[in-house]
């Protein structure tokens, strides 16, 4: 591993080890490293370079995996977006950074069309990338110009824009490879959105930095219907590492089929808590005990469970990866005991240093070099971090985070609503939450109509699955809605 590489896209040695699985289809590191310089040439004669923002919308293929490291070896700014955003997401999201050029595919193509169409600067449509004419490949970024944009939801509303520098994505990628100790002998498999910054760092960039092998499972949704193939692969293709979400474990725990997976010697879960009967279950099954992770967009990964003994620290998150500080403090912003609950405080050398253009909120989140995480949690004597809530209302749906604001925003213009608060409540699964929207009618609405309104302009994942109609929001003296009496 090149640790003293100036950036991110550094990549091992090109070799005929293998890079990249996806099916049948295998790419080596001379494979992949010739692609992304042909495609970074090709980028760099279109002017995307020097800080130029480039969506990329592409669903779990190798072409995203191309196309992500050669934004960035052309000196552009990659922007991941998920590929089931409705168009009113993606407007937003090219609007707000300005994008340049959008790389997609036959299936995201009319809707990036429809979008880049109403926009007064169009950005261009890369759709067939092995068509593109090359070019010299640019001179390399240096370690601080910006690589990627990425989108944070709080309790704001708007996602809010992370700018993450080349620097910063190498020492989450570095960081997280020494840390567990991953080499070229291993075999990533993924089935994480490479877009989300689970993905993107502890998936992508960890192999591309360690020269491991990165499996993409193809096709993965619906996962509940894709799990005897996911067996299969992770069997297959003797996997060692599989990051993944409580939901995805469960799936295959409960799967009819059966696999040897004694190939992996990490399994992780992250974006929700692992509930301990999942982590029973899938160890029982397998025999693999189940580790937990922890980042987020502003840091990447914050600490993983490396404990020797996984059983006997199921809860924890783990310990801070290498280049990670993280403390608890009180409302106050002041250290509290150990073994106390308090607020989760990170400094990292992966950190950004603010969301853009939002110098109040940067004030309150980002203070004396530490993000205030808005999750709440404790640290044992052995330095292990507890995860025990939230002080932000995000809703996780199957490993996605959801800001009740952003929902609450798309049904308060619906003419039927007068008002809506919108909150999580508790699936009939343990640690997997469902979004409910409860409205004050301001004429005839039907549950379905406000669903099928959402559904034409959120992400699925966002969507209410449930829509309580009530005569009032309750609200106590100050006027704050009283979310405790909406959860009946």
């Amino acid at each position: 591993m090149k640790a003293q590489a100036s950036t991110v896209t550094d990549l091992v040695e090109p070799s005929d080890r293998v890079a990249l699985v996806y099916g049948d289809q295998r790419m080596t590191y001379a494979e992949l490293n010739e692609q992304v310089d042909r495609l970074a040439g090709a980028l760099a004669a279109r002017g995307l370079t020097d800080g130029a923002p480039v969506a990329l919308v592409l669903p779990n293929v190798p072409a995203f995996v191309v196309a992500f490291l050669a934004i960035l070896r052309a000196g552009a700014v990659v922007v991941p977006l998920n590929p089931h955003f409705k168009e009113a997401e993606l407007e937003f999201h090219f609007a707000e950074c300005g994008v340049k050029a959008v790389v997609t595919d036959e299936a995201g193509e009319p809707g990036c069309r429809s979008v880049a169409e109403r926009l007064d600067d169009p950005p261009e449509l890369l759709l067939d990338l092995d068509s593109l004419e090359g070019g010299a490949v640019p001179a390399p970024p240096a370690a601080d110009d910006d690589a990627v944009f990425q989108y944070s939801s709080g309790s704001t509303g708007r996602p809010k824009r992370v700018p993450r520098t080349h620097r910063h994505l190498r020492a989450e990628a570095d960081g997280y490879a020494a840390t567990l100790g991953l080499t070229s002998d291993d075999s990533i498999f993924c089935t994480i959105a490479l877009f989300h910054t689970y993905g993107m760092g502890c998936c992508l960039l960890a192999a591309a930095r360690s020269g491991a092998t990165l499996v993409l499972f193809d096709n993965p949704n619906p996962f509940l219907l894709q799990r005897a193939r996911a067996l299969e692969q992770i069997e297959r293709e003797a996997a060692t590492v599989f990051p993944g979400v409580p939901f995805t474990f469960r799936m295959l725990a409960e799967a009819p089929e059966d696999a040897d997976l004694s190939s992996l010697r990490l399994c992780f879960s992250a974006a929700a808590a692992l509930p301990r009967a999942t982590f029973k279950a899938f160890h029982d099954r397998f025999g693999v005990p189940v580790r937990e992770l922890y980042g987020c967009t502003e840091a990447g990964c914050v600490t993983v469970n490396a404990d020797p003994d996984p059983r006997g620290t199921v809860g924890s998150v783990g310990t801070p990866i290498e280049g990670v500080e993280v403390r608890i403090v009180d409302e106050d912003g002041e250290p509290v005991e150990e073994g106390r609950i308090g607020e989760v405080l990170i400094r990292s050398a992966a950190m950004t240093p603010g969301y853009a253009d939002a110098a109040e909120l940067n004030a309150e989140a980002f203070r004396d070099g530490w993000f205030r995480s808005g999750d709440r949690g404790r640290i044992d004597e052995a330095g292990r971090l507890f995860l025990t809530g939230r002080t932000k209302r995000l809703i996780d749906v199957r490993g996605d985070k959801v800001d009740p604001v952003e929902v609450e925003d798309v049904l308060a213009v619906h003419p039927k609503v007068g008002e809506v608060v919108v909150l999580g409540v508790e699936s009939d699964v343990a640690g997997e939450e469902l979004i409910k929207a409860v409205v004050v009618p301001a004429g005839d609405a039907q549950e379905r109509e406000l669903i099928r309104y959402c559904r034409e302009r959120l992400a699925d994942y966002k969507v209410p699955s449930r829509v309580e109609f009530r005569e009032e929001i309750p609200t106590g003296p100050g006027g704050k809605v009283l979310r405790s009496k909406l959860l009946d």
